[in-house]
């Protein structure tokens, strides 16, 4: 099975990125994927993601999709909540645009399974010697850093019961899988694993890596012994590494755009292409780090 994948877009929706979006798809269709996996954050607003879906859509092959935190901002002036978006929002818009909205079920491809999700932070991915109050965590704010799901999201839970709650799900997934399946792949938003955080020794960054996912994720992952691929994004840092036998990458964009406004080159470096072949895991194209490093940064 051949697999592209890419997250964190960030789609401006002034229509700056049009060339961006066909790009991204052209080179995704390029790679002559039997999936095409999308791990989150195209937009804040349902209409731009939808939009940005039908544009992105492969035909005759599955396209799969998990939000991320930007894609449950709320939207005030639709009078539609973070939980609306999650739950059903981004579901219908997912099912109007041909992808699968992964949270809802899992794919089946044969033995071999796609399960998704949001996921989420409970701090756990935090840097216990910078001392930092878990309060400061809960309130999202530390020395004047703020990190802006505060301002954006509107469900009730604290973090830490979000990040238990997706969880839960996740485990209901893996377990609700018929016996058949042996390999699963697992596409989240957040990380799965803390191996995947880059961390800089400085602030604010190493602050809000705190909020890039959950170990206990990872745990349920390693526990379950049929993951043998993750594909995430959030961090807006392209890794990979091997843990217990699973290949974990992160496919993000970023904010970054190249000044002469030529998006071929960025789009390019955007795809990963992923092959399995019984149940061994091989990047065939992956850019590692920030490639929107250096770019002006838009938002």
């Amino acid at each position: 099975m051949r697999i592209a994948a890419v997250s964190d877009i960030h789609v401006r929706p002034d229509g700056s990125d049009e060339d961006l979006i066909s790009g991204i798809h052209d080179r995704a269709v390029e790679l002559s994927p039997d999936v095409f996996v999308i791990a989150g954050d195209i937009s804040d607003m349902l209409s731009t993601l939808s939009e940005t879906l039908s544009k992105l859509r492969i035909p005759s092959i599955p396209n799969l999709f998990v939000p991320g935190n930007h894609d449950v901002w709320f939207e005030e002036d639709q009078g539609i909540g973070s939980l609306d978006k999650y739950s059903k929002g981004i579901g219908e818009t997912c099912k109007e645009n041909g992808f699968v909205y992964l949270p809802d079920e899992p794919h089946l491809s044969g033995n071999l399974a796609f399960v998704g999700s949001l996921g989420w932070s409970d701090y756990s991915f935090r840097r216990e010697e910078l001392s930092i109050p878990e309060e400061a965590y809960e309130q999202k704010q530390f020395r004047g850093a703020v990190w802006n799901d505060f301002f954006n999201i509107d469900w009730t839970w604290s973090d830490k019961e979000a990040a238990a709650l997706f969880n839960q799900k996740l485990e209901y997934d893996l377990g609700a899988l018929t016996d058949d399946v042996r390999h699963v792949v697992y596409v989240s938003h957040h990380l799965p694993f803390k191996e995947l955080t880059l961390y800089k020794d400085k602030l604010p960054w190493d602050f809000f890596s705190a909020y890039m996912g959950s170990v206990e994720t990872g745990r349920i992952l390693k526990d379950d012994g049929r993951v043998i691929l993750t594909i995430s994004g959030h961090s807006h840092i392209r890794n990979v590494v091997s843990i217990e036998g699973i290949t974990a990458i992160t496919v993000p964009i970023g904010y970054g755009r190249p000044p002469d406004k030529d998006m071929s080159e960025l789009a390019d470096k955007s795809v990963a292409g992923i092959e399995i072949n019984s149940g061994s895991v091989k990047l065939t194209e992956f850019v590692e780090g920030d490639i929107c490093a250096d770019m002006p940064y838009v938002f």
